[in-house]
């Protein structure tokens, strides 16, 4: 890695501790789950870290920017899908309602998920997920850099999310 790389990130990284938060906070504002909200964050920072040119002065303005963008597209694409099934003449929650089995069976698709991870994302995602550990816990029990964690949670969250949407037909 380059030095002017290494620079980049390690303002990304400042920046992204700044404002974390924040940027959160624009995404719970239009009362978006959490998760999706943790994602959404995680996606706006990986998109600035694509960048070829990081002005570290303009980061904040540009990940808020981005931020908002990322908002609107999720909402327009929720309109959309709220728009088609409402012509369909069902709402997918009337449609699909979470029985005693319905739930085994994702919990069992989650599980079977978490088995193809690798044993490091696996232990990761267990610790977030079921023993309801913060990043910065599993920082403290890992050794691994908090955006390693926070990557990783990212990344597993993303796999057992396709799984389950595989598994259920969606």
């Amino acid at each position: 890695m380059t030095t002017i790389e290494f620079k980049n990130r390690q303002a990304v990284g400042n920046v992204y501790q700044k404002i974390r938060q924040e940027i959160f906070s624009i995404f719970r504002q239009a009362c978006i789950a959490e998760d999706t909200c943790e994602d959404m964050v995680q996606e706006v920072f990986v998109k600035i870290l694509g960048l070829d040119i990081i002005i570290e002065d303009q980061l904040k303005g540009l990940a808020v920017q981005i931020a908002y963008q990322k908002r609107t597209d999720y909402l327009r694409r929720k309109a959309i899908i709220n728009k088609v099934h409402g012509e369909l003449g069902w709402r997918m929650e009337q449609s699909y309602s979470h029985t005693e089995a319905e739930v085994n069976d994702i919990l069992n698709v989650e599980m079977q998920a978490i088995h193809c991870m690798s044993e490091k994302d696996a232990k990761i995602y267990e610790m977030i997920r079921f023993e309801e550990k913060s990043a910065d816990e599993i920082v403290l029990e890992t050794g691994l850099s908090k955006r390693a964690v926070e990557s990783r949670i990212y990344r597993t969250r993303i796999q057992v999310r396709d799984a389950v949407r595989k598994a259920i037909g969606f």
